[in-house]
């Protein structure tokens, strides 16, 4: 099976293609902006390097957010793109689950593996998980979650974690992230490892977990978005000034009944 796979949730661009017998993996650096750019060509040439046409692809995954808005609207776009042009089922991967699953964090650690992406303004995107225990069904890396996917400050985050022992954070932002949690009083007595081989195990990550999913579950429905657990600058900016002319509006009312 020939399958292509990005992730474009941070400011790092992450393209994947896997066949049977190649597999080439890129990471490029920079301005979520750029992803528009830069993902398509990066896609045609490493189809050029596997001697296969965009056509011979027989399944495209994604990650589907939280992340950044316009990187995960790009990603997915695209994706979407090339499933309904080409006639290929898509499947879209939570990227803060790909991210705690990278290289089997989760089924070697004894604690809580938390996932986190910058979400800026001083907030971060969260999750955290465990290796499962107890359930026949259970595979060597399942996993289970400890905390959904969360949007919060750096106090809201800390006073989640607070309960575990030990903490292994992972994710494109983790160094930092984990440096934050050392300065917490609530962690001077606690164990925090960083994974630093996530960002480079992304992309083959998406590639096993998006089969696994696609054998499972199926293709996504064409019309299935990114996944933002809050609403994006423009969508607040918009808000705020319905606000305002709503209650210039109510005032002049006011004022003329006066």
């Amino acid at each position: 099976m020939n399958v292509l796979v990005c992730d474009t949730s941070s400011q790092a661009l992450t393209t994947g293609l896997f066949t049977d017998t190649f597999k080439e993996v890129r990471t490029l650096q920079g301005r979520t902006v750029q992803h528009s750019e830069r993902l398509i060509p990066t896609v045609i040439e490493m189809c050029n390097d596997a001697k296969i046409d965009t056509k011979d692809i027989d399944l495209l995954v994604c990650t589907r957010g939280p992340g950044s808005f316009t990187g995960l609207r790009i990603g997915m776009a695209a994706f979407k793109g090339m499933a309904f042009a080409l006639g290929k089922p898509i499947v879209s991967v939570s990227t803060l689950e790909a991210y705690a699953s990278c290289v089997g964090c989760v089924s070697a650690f004894e604690g809580a593996v938390v996932p986190v992406i910058d979400a800026k303004k001083q907030r971060w995107y969260l999750a955290a998980f465990s290796k499962s225990h107890g359930s026949s069904n259970a595979g060597q890396n399942a996993i289970s979650r400890l905390i959904p996917d969360t949007d919060g400050t750096e106090a809201d985050l800390v006073g989640a974690l607070s309960p575990y022992c030990n903490v292994l954070v992972t994710g494109p932002d983790a160094q930092a992230f984990a440096e934050m949690l050392t300065m917490s009083q609530c962690f001077k007595d606690k164990h925090i490892f960083v994974d630093t081989k996530a960002n480079e195990a992304i992309a083959t990550t998406l590639y096993e977990l998006g089969i696994k999913q696609y054998e499972t579950n199926g293709a996504d429905d064409i019309g299935q978005g990114p996944v933002y657990l809050r609403k994006s600058d423009a969508e607040i900016a918009l808000e705020e000034k319905q606000a305002a002319q709503k209650l210039s509006a109510t005032n002049q009312a006011k004022a003329k009944e006066v």
